[in-house]
């Protein structure tokens, strides 16, 4: 097998953003990094597709033109006949397909010397002995240490004693716009999306073009029958029939391990995506930044991968994003307890609805947020 890497510094299970951008930074390092995926490339993934401003800012490149579907400066929800819609002076977020997001960020992974092995399923991970072992489809492998960025249901984590993170469960496909005039024109440059079809949680229409990513999610825990409310909904948008794929997204914001003796959890696999918008493309590049960080720190002071030091990637963790997912969360729980407050917020006032795309545009943190509201919570309640 060219390129195959036996005795690799690290193993990282997952191309995805997180993966991909971990064995990046670490290959840049100069460590031997073996990238796995149960997937042969180039390959589709269920997704939105959607990458805010703050996403786009830690890749650590500039994300290529051709890879860009659209760049979105409006965003709007829909809730039955009220309609909500802002529109921003500059792009807040990019569409892409995720085929070819991956695609370039593998590469970019390459370039720095790291060997990718797609189709490679991992079937077990077993510690010990100041090493991890990694069962594939192929061989066995042994390294120092194993970053886990296989999403949810994670094998990684599983290693660690961790069971399945909370996660939304989530239907989506690529659908043709019909007319490619009248649904791409009324669709361009903004996410769409639409409310009220279960308590909480919600549908998204992503324009790429000449085909939209339309998707359904819900995040309040119940038990939705997404399958059935799929057909009416895009019989709704009067867009064709399309067979979609299911995937999960984690709830982010919980008490979770992410590290242990010679492993390392990064972004959705970590449980890291925001548990109100669903957002996890920032949360696992940024999660694979950091992990790459400790683990380069932890090489240059000559210390070992085990769980007391790698601790120190759950504290930057925190540091950066955690709290605030823990806002995030905490405000699901109250938007999952009083749905009509939080209708009456999104779409109440369009002061409220602004507030809330702030978060996305990287400009306020969920702290900030929740405390704003706050102060207004007699009005809503009025």
């Amino acid at each position: 097998m060219p390129g195959v890497l036996e005795e690799p510094d690290v193993i990282v299970v997952g191309a995805g953003p997180a993966g991909s951008t971990a064995a990046r930074d670490l290959a840049a390092a100069g460590l031997a990094v073996l990238l796995l995926d149960k997937d042969p490339f180039p390959r589709d993934k269920p997704c939105a597709g959607g990458l805010t401003r703050r996403a786009l800012a830690n890749l650590g490149f500039e994300l290529p033109a051709e890879v860009v579907r659209e760049r979105c400066r409006a965003f709007r929800a829909v809730w039955g006949d009220k309609v909500q819609e802002v529109v921003l002076p500059e792009p807040y977020a990019v569409t892409v397909d995720r085929c070819d997001f991956d695609r370039v960020l593998v590469e970019k992974a390459q370039a720095e010397g790291a060997i990718f092995c797609p189709g490679e399923a991992v079937l077990g991970v077993e510690t010990g002995q100041g090493r991890v072992t990694v069962r594939t489809t192929r061989r066995r492998l042994c390294a120092p240490l194993v970053i886990g960025a296989d999403g949810v249901p994670s094998r990684v984590a599983a290693a660690l004693g961790e069971r399945r993170v909370p996660a939304a469960p989530c239907l989506s496909a690529e659908v043709p716009l019909p007319g490619s005039e009248g649904g791409a024109r009324r669709l361009h440059g903004t996410l769409e999306t639409h409310w009220g079809m279960f308590r909480w949680g919600y549908a998204w229409v992503f324009p790429k073009g000449n085909h939209a990513s339309v998707g359904l999610g819900s995040w309040d825990g119940a038990k939705v029958n997404l399958k059935a409310l799929w057909g009416e909904f895009l019989a709704s948008l009067g867009y064709p029939p399309a067979v979609p794929r299911g995937h999960l997204v984690p709830l982010g914001g919980g008490r979770r391990r992410r590290s242990g003796d010679g492993i390392l959890l990064v972004g959705d696999a970590a449980g890291f995506a925001d548990p109100v918008t669903g957002e996890g493309i920032f949360y696992a590049v940024l999660s694979a930044h950091l992990a790459a960080e400790t683990v380069l720190t932890l090489k240059r002071r000559g210390l070992p991968y085990t769980s007391h030091y790698l601790r120190g990637y759950e504290e930057a963790c925190a540091k950066a994003f955690g709290r605030d997912l823990a806002w995030a969360l905490a405000l699901n729980r109250l938007a999952r307890r009083c749905p009509r407050l939080w209708q009456k917020a999104l779409f109440g006032s369009p002061v409220c609805f602004r507030q809330g795309l702030e978060v996305a545009c990287g400009r306020k943190t969920y702290r900030e947020l929740a405390f704003w509201a706050l102060r207004r919570l007699p009005h809503l309640l009025s």
